[in-house]
């Protein structure tokens, strides 16, 4: 388990990301105020809940993940459609337009973003327990993970962290199955060692590559592709439809069928936000969210079946299925309740495969 010398070092982080995120506040509202004035570019960060030509409430909504990539043409736009005639528009900021995953976030809990799109593991800075759906060899497939964050255990940890945090969750979304992509093949453990393998930059993602067997650098999503080109980084690890569309599949020789993580991505916003929401609104926001919710899922797992069939006929990226995933998943069952504080939940959860 974690020791004080941890649990004082989280606090910290915690209290650090709060003070960047007034400051990312209020550079965004002064960047509003000098756009009035014909400086800067045309993105408007600042400000919630603002009424649109028609009247509607404008819902601004950040995620760092490209055009292209089925969050955004499949949820995003079947929450658009959804919420049609419910006195709700959405504005969506793709590919990191308002920061990185981390900003947005710390954006919605102070009141300077409407919505954000954000894993577990970054969930989990501002409510630990929050992260522990991206442990890794979590869930035996995609049903066990939806089984789950419908269920009691994480509405339960929803709660308390919007109690503690003012950040409301508001739907999980399947991003994707994910899987490491190297220069060379991975057939267990010993074949990560050495390895520097890029993350997102979440406390967890270096807990989960360590145990792999691996180094995790941290790395913003829109830096991976010239990093792998230049051999700044060895490897990285992503859900397929992410891996396509950032076209990393051009840049490293081979994916490695770990399925180490099956994760999904929360929708969130501020409780001061959402309580001011009349309640059909909040009627009509939560079926947008279902909606969307299963559109993403279709697409996703399509993706992820159609582009592996793909690579696996082309002449690029190749696929290695010589996967020992039940060692790896042994060792994190084995190591990875002792690194968090979280680790009973965690058991609990596999425990209900």
């Amino acid at each position: 388990m974690l020791d004080s010398q941890h649990t004082d070092s989280r606090s910290a982080v915690r209290g650090h990301r709060v003070a960047k995120a007034l400051t990312l506040s209020v550079t965004a509202a002064a960047a509003v105020m000098l756009a009035g004035c014909g400086v800067g570019g045309p993105v408007e960060a600042s400000g919630t809940n603002a009424a649109g030509a028609n009247g509607d409430q404008v819902l601004r909504l950040a995620h760092v993940y490209e055009a292209g990539h089925p969050v955004e043409k499949c949820g995003v736009a079947t929450l658009k459609k959804e919420l049609e005639g419910s006195g709700i528009t959405v504005e969506s900021y793709p590919a990191a337009q308002l920061g990185s995953e981390a900003e947005s976030l710390e954006q919605v809990a102070t009141g300077g973003l409407d919505m954000a799109i954000a894993g577990p593991s970054f969930l989990g800075v501002w409510h630990e327990p929050a992260a522990v759906l991206d442990g890794a060899y979590l869930f035996e497939d995609v049903d066990h993970f939806v089984e789950t964050i419908e269920g009691p255990e994480m509405q339960k940890v929803y709660d308390e962290m919007n109690a503690e945090t003012g950040i409301k969750v508001l739907s999980g979304w399947y991003y994707g199955t994910r899987h490491v992509t190297s220069n060379k093949e991975i057939h267990g453990p010993e074949d990560m060692q050495g390895i520097k393998i890029r993350t997102p930059d979440a406390p967890l993602y270096l807990t989960n590559t360590k145990i792999m067997g691996g180094t995790a650098t941290p790395m913003a999503l829109d830096e991976v592709y010239l990093a792998l080109q230049q051999g700044v980084i060895d490897a990285q690890e992503n859900p397929i439809p992410t891996i396509a569309s950032a076209k990393l599949n051009e840049v490293q020789d081979y994916i490695n069928l770990t399925g180490h993580m099956i994760q999904g991505i929360n929708i969130v916003t501020g409780s001061a936000l959402y309580d001011s929401l009349p309640e059909d609104q909040k009627t009509a926001l939560a079926s947008a969210m279902d909606a969307a919710s299963d559109k993403v899922r279709e697409c996703v797992e399509t993706e992820e079946k159609e582009t592996l069939e793909e690579w696996k006929k082309g002449d690029g990226i190749k696929v290695n299925e010589d996967v020992d995933r039940e060692v790896f998943a042994e060792r994190a069952r084995q190591m990875l309740p002792g690194e968090v504080s979280w680790g009973d939940l965690y058991k609990q959860i596999q425990d209900a495969k």
